[in-house]
């Protein structure tokens, strides 16, 4: 199962358009490296003035000027200016892309790249009764999402596809996500020996071996969608 899951995250095709719902199970091969990033694309900050500074703060005290802003992460910065000198500011996290917990553990998933260790996942008590009830509630990629945000839907409506196949073939969402990581985990390290093979060779004085070295291990990491290591310098 491990090899089909990160064959499946890491090495798929582009789609030629972003879907909008679930799609039919893609083939476990030919599956590109991620590029999705679980952040938002920044957005410009928005600042507003009330038009009607005359509301009330909680303990009754006028507000006499209030502004609001949003920073480039989505949150969500609440400014007020009191009648009594007082000024004080509310921030409000900002809503996540994913309201069901195994949507966004899936997308922590597929947002880590090749060659890099995967961030350490949460609690996967339940994950398998939260995907079943999100099945119930399609993902949908909106006209207004970032780029970025619009390609991690498609990539975690994708890959919940393919574990509905890994589900009726026996295998469980948990199963598929600790394999995944144990196999992120196995390719992190191998390019981590690579660099450090190469570097020694360059320490033993061979450099010509250590380009030879480095030019035949990155060949096999791009046939595997994994970030090359640095090739030494003639």
């Amino acid at each position: 199962m491990a090899v089909g899951v990160a064959a499946y995250l890491w090495m798929r095709p582009e789609p030629a358009e972003q879907p909008t719902k679930e799609t039919k199970r893609p083939a476990r091969v030919s599956m590109p490296k991620s590029t999705a990033s679980s952040k938002p694309a920044p957005k410009a900050e928005q600042k507003t003035e009330a038009k009607d500074p005359s509301k009330m703060y909680d303990d009754g005290v006028e507000v006499v000027k209030y502004i609001v802003s949003t920073n480039n992460t989505g949150a969500v910065t609440e400014k007020l200016t009191l009648a009594d000198g007082r000024k004080i500011a509310k921030v409000h996290p900002p809503k996540p892309v994913f309201d069901n917990p195994a949507d966004q553990v899936i997308a922590l998933a597929v947002s880590a790249k090749p060659g890099e260790s995967m961030p350490p996942l949460p609690n996967l008590n339940g994950i398998d009764e939260d995907f079943a009830k999100s099945l119930l509630s399609p993902i949908k990629i909106n006209d207004d999402d970032s780029d970025q945000i619009k390609e991690l839907k498609a990539k975690v409506i994708e890959t919940k596809a393919y574990l509905v196949e890994e589900i009726k073939n026996g295998g469980s969402v948990i199963e598929a996500l600790k394999a995944h990581q144990a196999e992120m985990e196995r390719i992190a390290d191998s390019r981590l020996m690579a660099i450090r093979e190469m570097q020694k060779l360059q320490s033993e004085g061979d450099p010509e071996m250590a380009r030879e070295f480095a030019e035949k291990v990155n060949e096999s990491f791009r046939a595997r969608g994994i970030p090359e290591i640095p090739v030494p310098k003639k």
